[in-house]
């Protein structure tokens, strides 16, 4: 017999439960992290959630929390504060509150009225059996009016409640792009200011669970000087709204100007204008105002600890901020002399302020990446760079997700730490779906890139996650398709030029792999072993054996002093196209030596298919310590 739409929604909200209870004593595991493992999208989650019960999908956590806490107050010999740790707040104040809230009684009172309750019941046969007393009048008046009094209070709060939901449930889907701020200071120099104040507008956006999608800095960034419309924009982004403006900073005022946009229409919601202090808190307050007003003229809500989450500063110390903005305007190049030009902004920024989060963890992902793509530092000394920043900030806020999600990125990539990753992928960043890819769960990873393809379709990172994808599930015309509708959108992405000319090559498509490759030759300096490893294999195509054999030689060069980028790896993927045996293993054996980051794809790399059945290649597929077996050929 088929299930009815009820009986699914009892199921999923039963697998929902069962993911809280697994993640109860974590604190950020919320809308987004219950959607990813579940495996639906976040807007779906809330239309399911509100489907079965009218509550929003955060509410949906937090009173799974407090009915959890209920349980344990009511059972075991704990305090309240080891109970509000335990069910994921961490604030017991912050706890208090809700339960209050919610239950109508502090939670230290939860025991004291469990025992009058059951005092109350047992005493019930008593009175029925006690003598009748005379009827006074003035009892039964008092008790009409008390139940007047409640039922007036119930259907006030009963109508508040329903408008709420309905309001949230028309505008479960909400979504908005935020452009980046033109600069009308006359200086270019001061770009920066305007990447920074959007990035720092989109992060407070993401915080609010109501708004089902909020399109990531790098995917708004081609739009800089975009002559697009708004709508246009809008269609191409997916989102129902735009966010647009400019700012103008003379001297220490600042003056922003912004303009909400119906993406379907064209029309504009709200214009506004802002004036403040560069170099005081000013700032800040702008960008909470600016989130607080695109929710309310939106019409999503915000719920008391999201609130705190978009008014909260991240710094007192203004020049600290200002570095910041400037390393995180070069980082987001993501070139190597960007990179270069970052390090030491960001180490500038944590000098002035030791307790300013955000510049640790950037400086610590730059290091990873930088680590393992772009040859500024050798493998394991960026991770160990990186490594003694996540420390450090930990000891800052040890609760925020960024940092656990950093180190758990990097004990996989430059520690192989298959163990731990194993644990967390599901809810890791986009490690977790290479992790996914290198260990042959391409349907998974697909599903995933799908969830966050849904939520941002036009970043360059889930173009080139879904074209892997695709290609491992050997639906190759698809991934083929994709990239050639993606590959003219792309070309002033470093990341993406080189994911789509490798994947090209895989297909067989090498004219379209060289062209992608020489845009990357003639607009970006940057010649990472990969790119390199791409240039030889093409002259070697071509029978041009001095134009390869001088690429060789590169990377071997950078073998030889120990650059990171995994040179011995593509110098083995070289042998390997060539049919070289021997040399194949004897530059796999150095990878492994050097523990390089790539070895990470030896299960899966396409170029090594030809030497799954050689006894030295299941000798290192050991040594590496995948958890799973090898291909059997």
């Amino acid at each position: 017999m088929p299930h009815t739409a009820q009986h699914i929604d009892e199921t999923l909200i039963g697998q929902l439960q069962q993911i809280l209870q697994d993640n109860l004593e974590k604190e950020h595991f919320g809308v987004s992290e219950l959607a990813m493992t579940a495996g639906i999208s976040r807007s779906n989650l809330h239309r399911k959630v509100h489907a079965y019960n009218g509550n929003s999908t955060s509410q949906f956590i937090r009173e799974f929390r407090l009915k959890k806490a209920m349980e344990m107050l009511r059972s075991e010999e704990l305090t309240v504060a080891e109970i509000a740790y335990r069910v994921g707040f961490s604030s017991p104040t912050y706890f208090n509150t809700c339960f209050k809230d919610y239950y109508g009684y502090p939670p230290g009172e939860a025991k004291l009225i469990e025992q009058y309750s059951s005092n109350e019941k047992n005493r019930r046969p008593e009175i029925f059996r006690e003598k009748s007393r005379p009827f006074k009048p003035w009892v039964f008046g008092l008790i009409i009016a008390l139940i007047l009094v409640v039922s007036t209070s119930y259907f006030i709060r009963k109508s508040e409640l329903e408008s709420s939901v309905q309001s949230e449930y028309i505008h479960a889907d909400k979504s908005i792009a935020v452009l980046p701020l033109k600069n009308w200071s006359g200086n270019p120099d001061l770009d920066y200011i305007g990447d920074g104040m959007t990035d720092a507008i989109i992060t407070r956006l993401t915080k609010i669970s109501s708004i089902s999608q909020v399109t990531p800095f790098a995917s708004v960034l081609q739009f800089k000087n975009s002559e697009k419309s708004a709508n246009g924009i809008a269609d191409e982004l997916g989102v129902t709204h735009i966010l647009e403006g400019n700012f103008q900073l003379s001297g220490d005022q600042i003056k922003i100007k912004l303009h909400l946009i119906d993406g379907r229409t064209n029309s504009h919601f709200w214009s506004e204008e802002y004036n403040g202090t560069w170099t005081s808190d000013d700032v800040f307050q702008i960008q909470a105002n600016v989130v607080e007003y695109i929710a309310e003229r939106m019409n999503v809500a915000i719920f008391d600890e999201e609130k705190a989450a978009v008014n909260k500063i991240p710094t007192q110390n203004r020049e600290a901020y200002n570095y910041w903005l400037k390393a995180r305007y070069q980082s987001l190049k993501y070139t190597k002399q960007g990179m270069e030009n970052a390090v030491p902004l960001f180490e500038k920024a944590i000098s002035l302020d030791s307790t300013f989060f955000e510049p640790y963890v950037d400086l610590a992902y730059l290091y990873l990446l930088g680590g393992a793509s772009w040859g500024l530092y050798r493998e394991q000394q960026a991770w160990s760079y990186a490594k003694e920043l996540l420390l450090q900030v930990r000891k800052i806020d040890s609760s925020d997700h960024r940092v656990r999600t950093a180190l758990n990125d990097g004990q996989y990539l430059y520690e192989w730490d298959f163990k731990t990753m194993e644990k967390n992928y599901k809810t890791a960043s986009k490690f977790g779906i290479i992790y996914c890819m290198t260990m042959g769960r391409h349907s998974e990873a697909l599903t995933r890139t799908n969830q966050v393809y849904e939520k941002i379709p036009h970043s360059a990172f889930y173009h080139a996650f879904k074209t892997q994808a695709l290609f491992f599930l050997d639906r190759k015309e698809e991934a083929s398709a994709l990239m050639r509708a993606s590959d003219h959108l792309y070309t002033d992405n470093i990341m993406y030029l080189r994911i789509a000319s490798r994947y090209h090559y895989y297909l067989g498509e090498y004219d379209q792999s060289e062209e992608l490759l020489n845009i990357l030759m003639s607009d970006f300096p940057d010649r990472p072993p990969l790119v390199v490893f791409l240039n030889a294999i093409h002259r070697n195509r071509h029978g041009d054996v001095v134009g390869a054999r001088k690429y060789l030689n590169e990377l071997n060069k950078r073998y030889e002093v120990g650059e990171s980028g995994s040179p011995a790896w593509f110098t083995a993927m070289y042998y390997g196209v060539s049919g070289d045996r021997e040399n194949t293993f004897k530059w796999l054996q150095n990878s492994y030596n050097k523990h390089e980051t790539e070895m990470i794809w030896l299960r899966e790399e396409p170029f090594l298919r030809p030497y799954r059945s050689d006894q030295r290649y299941q000798d290192l597929y050991k040594k590496v310590g995948f958890p799973i077996p090898p291909y059997v050929d």
